[in-house]
């Protein structure tokens, strides 16, 4: 029973560069947020997405430079919160990976509310592809977020 309880798929996201794989937990409907330094405006950018069944959706991108959420050239409304921190909704879209170019100055980072991995650290500066799935309980537990 426990063989069969390990085999066990489980939702995740993997994340995959130079040669390192990286495993953490991502259910249906759970949040997931990918911030960065945005290179052109010097500025911190956080892009927030949702997993919807195997895919990402974008929901929202928030910045406290307006330039940065501009630079979408998305046509809703630009919303600025108490916080100063600008906010535009995305336009529906799905995502089955996100294909990242990890810099030494882009402080990257992925997270959920239960984990996060700074790039840099996790993958050199290389080329990181995160996409979500199942993958057995056993490779979670051996190549999880820890």
């Amino acid at each position: 029973m426990t063989g069969a309880a390990l085999a066990a798929p489980v939702p995740v996201l993997t994340m995959e560069g130079d040669g390192t794989v990286l495993l953490g937990r991502l259910e249906d409907g759970a949040p997931l947020r990918y911030s960065y330094r945005q290179s052109i405006y010097d500025v911190p950018v956080r892009e927030e997405f949702v997993r919807s069944a195997d895919a990402l959706d974008l929901l929202r991108v928030r910045s406290p430079d307006i330039r940065s959420i501009e630079y979408f050239r998305w046509d809703g409304d630009i919303s600025q919160d108490a916080d100063g921190q600008y906010t535009e909704d995305a336009p529906p879209s799905e995502h089955p990976e996100l294909v990242i170019r990890v810099t030494a100055l882009g402080q990257q980072r992925i997270a959920t509310d239960t984990w996060s991995v700074i790039l840099r650290e996790r993958f050199g500066e290389s080329i990181v592809t995160a996409r979500v799935g199942h993958r057995p309980l056993l490779l979670v537990l051996l190549q999880g977020v820890r």
